[in-house]
């Protein structure tokens, strides 16, 4: 059976709502019986900044100089897994902290830089292992409509992985449509990325129609606009109430 392992970049770990749409995913990928998914809270584990030093890439031949974390568990589980999505909420337009911090720890699983010239489409780095086999998603979540918001993230994953070289889903307005909690519409909104799962397990990817359908919101801009209003209607209440204790 193949491994997909989720890196699940949110501090809220269960009660993230960009793993809502990541859970359906997995709904769908799993439902052939080919896929077993485990999913990995980044805000649970032991992980010390990096120093920035390059050991890795060059006096420990990819061996971190700190120890006593649970980053090299991640490094085996990544290179274990045929499967690896990223989920994660999108903070002021990029990656959570947690999970920067990680990433900046698996600077050994990158090929070190050699002064060569920046490749017009693949990977600025490339790979210290074999990579050739292994599906790569990225899942971003935020209440934007506007799929612009998910730019500055494509562009630094373009940098890592290549531009066209692993798979994005993105998911608008998914903060405030759960935050509100209107069931049947939203059930119904996470439907397509069961759809989509189901499709990458059986093809390996997704066909464009998808792609473009997952990263339509399913509200319209005026009644989103409603939900917003009342979702901060809902927040400033709140913060009012708590000033009279």
């Amino acid at each position: 059976m193949k491994k997909v392992l989720v890196l699940n970049g949110s501090p809220k770990k269960d009660g993230s709502t960009t793993m809502l749409v990541t859970n359906n995913f997995l709904k769908g990928l799993e439902s052939t019986g080919e896929y077993k998914s485990e999913i990995i809270n980044v805000s649970s584990l032991n992980v010390k900044p990096c120093k920035g030093c390059l050991s890795c890439w060059g006096r420990t031949n990819g061996k971190c100089v700190i120890s006593g974390d649970d980053v090299q568990m991640v490094k085996d589980k990544i290179l274990e897994s045929q499967i690896i999505i990223l989920s994660f909420p999108i903070f002021i337009f990029g990656i959570p902290g947690e999970l920067k911090v990680l990433f900046d720890r698996l600077l050994s699983l990158l090929h070190r830089y050699e002064g060569l010239p920046v490749p017009e489409k693949g990977p600025m780095h490339g790979f210290s292992f074999d990579i050739s086999k292994k599906k790569i998603i990225v899942i971003p979540g935020c209440a934007w409509s506007d799929w612009r918001v998910f730019e500055p993230i494509e562009m630094q994953f373009d940098c890592i992985f290549g531009k066209g070289e692993y798979t994005t889903i993105f998911a608008p307005q998914i903060r405030t449509a759960v935050a509100m909690k209107i069931r049947p519409r939203f059930v119904k909104f996470l439907t397509k990325y069961e759809a989509a799962g189901k499709e990458f397990a059986e093809k390996g990817f997704l066909s464009e129609e998808t792609k473009q359908n997952v990263i339509k919101p399913y509200y319209s801009d005026a009644v989103y606009k409603q939900l917003v209003d009342s979702f901060w209607e809902i927040e400033d209440g709140a913060y009012k109430e708590s000033l009279k204790k």
